[in-house]
C-alpha cells in the first residue's frame, strides 16, 4: 500500500515537476586512438569512462542496434490540413550524418529511491523516442542512461510543500550532473571524432545541459568551436532584460536566425490568456536585471510564426494517466476519423500559432494559440495540461508543440556550421 501511494506521488510529481539487454561492446571503428588526429581538438583525450564506455548504458548510439536502440523506431507522422485531407510524412534517419546529437531526458524514472538506478523503464524510453527520435534525420544520437533526480524523491518534496518540503535526496541533483558529465566526456574523448554537435534536452535535462555549457563547454574554445546549436526547452535560461546573452551563458547567445551557430532556443510554452501566468511555475528569474530567454523555433528573430507541432498518439505511461483530456482524441473533430490515422504521431500544419511575449509581472514565455475555425473539421482544442500542475502550462508539451520546426533548424544549423568549417 506503501509502495503504490509513492508511485501515485511520484506519477504526479513527474508532471508537477517535469518536469535489460547487454549491448556493452562497442564497435571498435568509432573509438579514437590516441594517435588520431583528431586528439588535436580532444580536451580529455585519455578519458575512459566507467559507466559509460561502449553501449550498456545508453538509449540512443551508434553502436546499438534494433530494439536496444530507443532512436531507430518509426518516426512517421501524418498532416492533417484545413481540408481534411491526410499527407504521409516518412520519417527518413541520414544515412551518413557529418554531426552529432547529444540528448538528456527530462524528470521520467519512477525508482523508489532518491536517484534513479541505471535501467531505464518504459517513460525513459518513450519520452526518449517521441522527443529526440526525430533528430536522427540530422545527426547520429547519443543519449545517456543517467541517475536522475526520480520522481518519488520529487513527489516527496512537492506534497511536503506546506512542512517545508522534505527532501530525501539533497544531492540527487549533483549525482545526476555527474552521470551526464561523465557521459558527455565519454562521447568526446572517444566518440566524437572531432565532429559538431547539438545538445538536446527537456525540463530537468535541459537544466542539467544549460550547467554544462556554462562549465564545460563556454570554459573549453575547442568544444565551443564545435558546439553547433543547444535546444533546451522547458528551463529558464537567463540573459539581461533586452540582452541576448549574458547571466545563464557568457559566450552562447539566443539564437536570432536558422544560420546562427554556436547559440541556444530555449523557451517555456503556456496556452494564449492562461489565468495562470499570474503565478507561473516557469519563465521568471528571480535574479534582478535578467529575464527568462524566449526563442521561438519559427520565428527566432521574433514575431509571430505558425508552429510545426507533431504529437504523440498516445504519451508515455504517466503522462496518459494524468494528462487533462481536451478536444477528440487526435487531429479530426471527428472522433471516428481519428482512428483513420495510421502513423503513431501527427501534425496540425497551420492551425497553432507561436510568439515570444513577456507578461507585465515578467514572465517570459512562448505563447501558443489555436487558430480553430468553424468551418475546419480539425479539432478545436488538443491536451497539453495535466492534473495537478495549476501553474506550469504546456510544459509537458514543450518539445512537441514545435518539433518539426526545432528538427529543420537543427538541419540548417548543421548544414551552417559544416560550411563554416
Amino acid at each position: 500500500m506503501i509502495h503504490q501511494l509513492i508511485l501515485g506521488l511520484a506519477a504526479s510529481a513527474l508532471l508537477l515537476t517535469a518536469c535489460t539487454e547487454d549491448s556493452s561492446t562497442a564497435s571498435s571503428n568509432t573509438r579514437v586512438t590516441a594517435n588520431s588526429a583528431s586528439n588535436a581538438v580532444n580536451p580529455f583525450p585519455a578519458y575512459q569512462s566507467a559507466l559509460y564506455t561502449g553501449t550498456r548504458n545508453w538509449l540512443c548510439h551508434p553502436d546499438l542496434f534494433g530494439s536496444a536502440n530507443v532512436c531507430q523506431g518509426n518516426f512517421d507522422s501524418t498532416a492533417v490540413a484545413a481540408d481534411a485531407s491526410a499527407t504521409p510524412l516518412i520519417y527518413q534517419a541520414a544515412s551518413n550524418p557529418e554531426v552529432d546529437c547529444f540528448y538528456v531526458y527530462p524528470t521520467a524514472s519512477l525508482d523508489l529511491t532518491g536517484n534513479s538506478d541505471l535501467l531505464p523503464g518504459p517513460q525513459e524510453k518513450q519520452t526518449t523516442a517521441l522527443q529526440f527520435g526525430r533528430y536522427g534525420e540530422v545527426c547520429r544520437q547519443f543519449a545517456p542512461v543517467y541517475r536522475q533526480r526520480t520522481l518519488t524523491a520529487l513527489g516527496i518534496t512537492t506534497f511536503t510543500g506546506a512542512l517545508g518540503g522534505i527532501d530525501i535526496a539533497p544531492n540527487a541533483s549533483e549525482v545526476a550532473y555527474t552521470d551526464v558529465l561523465d557521459a558527455f566526456k565519454e562521447y568526446i574523448a572517444n566518440q566524437s571524432k572531432g565532429r559538431g554537435f547539438i545538445l538536446v534536452g527537456h525540463s530537468q535535462g535541459s537544466g542539467i545541459i544549460r550547467r554544462l555549457i556554462a562549465e564545460e563547454i563556454e570554459t573549453r574554445p575547442e568544444l565551443l568551436n564545435r558546439l553547433i546549436a543547444a535546444h533546451i526547452p522547458g528551463t529558464n535560461v537567463l540573459v539581461p532584460n533586452n540582452a541576448d546573452v549574458g547571466a545563464s551563458f557568457q559566450k552562447v547567445s539566443a539564437c536570432r536566425n536558422a544560420n546562427q551557430t554556436g547559440c541556444v532556443v530555449a523557451y517555456v510554452t503556456y496556452r494564449a490568456g492562461d489565468p495562470q501566468l499570474e503565478n507561473p511555475r516557469f519563465g521568471l528569474s528571480t535574479e534582478e536585471g535578467t529575464q527568462a530567454l524566449c526563442t521561438n523555433p519559427a520565428a527566432l528573430a521574433g514575431g509571430k510564426s505558425l508552429l510545426f507541432p507533431v504529437i504523440p498518439r498516445q504519451q508515455p505511461p504517466v503522462f496518459r494517466l494524468l494528462l487533462i483530456p481536451r478536444g477528440p482524441g487526435g487531429p479530426y473533430a471527428n472522433p471516428i476519423s481519428n482512428l483513420t490515422i495510421p502513423t503513431a504521431y501527427y501534425s496540425i500544419p497551420g492551425q497553432v500559432q507561436g510568439e515570444c511575449k513577456i507578461g507585465p509581472n515578467g514572465v517570459s514565455y512562448l505563447e501558443a494559440t489555436i487558430l480553430a475555425k468553424p468551418d475546419d473539421p480539425r479539432a478545436d482544442d488538443y491536451p497539453g495540461e495535466f492534473i495537478g500542475g495549476t501553474n506550469w502550462g504546456l510544459h509537458l508539451i514543450d518539445v512537441s508543440i514545435a518539433q518539426g520546426d526545432l528538427v529543420r533548424l537543427a538541419g540548417q544549423q548543421t548544414r551552417s556550421w559544416l560550411g563554416q568549417q
